[in-house]
């Protein structure tokens, strides 16, 4: 593996790449780029003369393009179509589990320093959320496990579905036209494709209320 300067429009998007990201989080990935710089390479493999496909960090690699840079570090490894793909759900989820304590300890520390709205606009947490964590062993054992479970209620939940192209266009199209109501729904969520789907799920059983 080798890290090189490589030229935005030399690089290619893998058709393949399942990590999705709504429009809010591709603002706070932006955010993150511009106060802290570019501190994960994106990883690529040479698939032609002079064009990389992106294995990992194709978000990264899109944002930056969006910003008008014109070169990006890049790690290029040299893996096959098979091994490029295990390669990016290896980077994508092997992850260690925090440890609670020391993560509300560290968000004490972050929010005596930084305002809470400047860290919502890079961390994908909600307001409740930032705040119980931050709570987490400042207070009396009942207070203690109250902010535990509020904390857990309040941060966002992720769902994964399997679905044919036909079946994600449809749904595609509905949460687009869900979209302007999920903007305007007072609720904590910054996931605006989350609440969109809360709210056309909340629609539809109160309308088969309705219909009984």
């Amino acid at each position: 593996m080798k890290v090189i300067d490589l030229p935005v429009t030399k690089l290619k998007g893998a058709p393949w790449n399942s990590n999705q990201m709504d429009p809010q989080m591709i603002a706070r990935l932006g955010e993150s780029i511009k106060r802290y710089g570019l501190v994960q390479n994106p990883v690529v493999r040479l698939i032609d003369n002079d064009l990389y496909e992106v294995i990992d960090g194709n978000w990264r690699w899109k944002v930056l393009s969006e910003m008008e840079i014109d070169t990006i570090p890049c790690a290029v490894v040299d893996v096959d179509d098979a091994n490029a793909r295990i390669l990016a759900q290896a980077l994508n989820r092997i992850e260690g589990e925090d440890d609670l304590g020391l993560r509300a300890e560290m968000f004490r520390e972050i929010l005596h320093t930084i305002p809470e709205q400047d860290v919502l606009a890079i961390l994908p947490e909600t307001a409740d959320s930032l705040q119980a964590l931050a709570s987490l062993g400042q207070e009396t054992i009942a207070a203690y496990i109250e902010n535990w479970q509020q904390a857990q209620s309040a941060r966002l939940k992720h769902l994964q579905f399997q679905l044919t192209s036909s079946q994600l266009e449809v749904i595609e199209e509905a949460l687009v036209q869900w979209q302007t109501q999920a903007k305007n729904f007072s609720d904590d969520s910054p996931n605006s494709r989350g609440t969109a789907l809360y709210l056309l799920c909340k629609h539809f059983l109160e309308s088969r209320k309705e219909a009984q």
